[in-house]
């Protein structure tokens, strides 16, 4: 698959060491009902609408003067998204930072961050994965395992009936994988988010911790609610669904 890419935030200090890029994949295999970016989850074309800032001129097949409508998703070959990258170098290299791969998830796509992290170590900067962890750890370990440098690792919910209720997806492999990743003595950073009455009750974050003391995972931080996927969810129309469409 070709990745689409909904963002690149550059100058971060917030999502690993120093400065960074943080570049954000489209498409996930979880879909968290609090997920701040629901924009990430649908790995196709979408579109972001703001009623508020329509004029309804109709002109919705033609650039969106107003900005009310904006498109999600590019794509960009490995080679023009490393380009971008490297281009602050130098700030990387002045604040021990790098480059974050985000998302969504984007270890859906191995082989093409393979393609692109291939060029980043050439230039020996800093590569950081922020993942939730369901994905195919054999292709991972086989390729693009050797080329990151720090895991910033999402451990949600350790029950796994509420993991499939509020993520649609079993935290097996989640788990799974993440003892995987300690056992070969990489970095990581294991993130909970903080979600009202789901994450952050007693019970679950006790068996966050007792399964990462039992394994020897020692970095866990505890990551603030962020509610802003709430308005966003309301805004995004499907690509194909809405060309041509005169809102109001």
């Amino acid at each position: 698959m070709k990745p689409l890419i909904f963002d690149i935030g550059r100058g971060s200090y917030v999502d690993g060491p120093g400065l960074r890029t943080v570049v954000f994949l489209k498409g996930c295999p979880l879909k968290c009902q609090w997920c701040q970016n629901p924009e990430s989850q649908n790995p196709e074309p979408e579109i972001l609408f703001d009623p508020e800032k329509c004029i309804r001129c109709g002109n919705c097949n033609v650039k969106c003067f107003t900005l009310a409508r904006q498109p999600v998703g590019q794509y960009y070959s490995p080679q023009e998204l490393a380009a971008l990258i490297i281009r602050d170098k130098i700030f990387y290299e002045n604040t021990s930072g790098g480059v974050t791969f985000s998302g969504g998830e984007p270890l859906l796509y191995i082989d093409y961050l393979y393609s692109v992290c291939s060029i980043l170590k050439k230039e020996n900067i800093h590569i950081t994965i922020e993942t939730c962890g369901f994905f195919n750890y054999e292709t991972f370990r086989n390729t693009l395992i050797p080329l990151i440098d720090l895991y910033l690792y999402d451990l949600k919910l350790m029950d796994n009936q509420k993991h499939i209720e509020f993520t649609g997806q079993s935290n097996e492999i989640i788990l799974q994988n993440l003892l995987n990743l300690s056992r070969e003595g990489k970095e990581i950073i294991v993130r909970t988010p903080l979600i009202p009455g789901i994450t952050d009750t007693e019970e679950n974050l006790s068996q966050i911790s007792g399964f990462l003391a039992l394994h020897n995972i020692k970095n866990h931080t505890l990551l603030h609610y962020n509610p802003s996927g709430i308005e966003k969810r309301k805004r995004i129309l499907s690509h194909r669904g809405h060309r041509g469409h005169r809102e109001g």
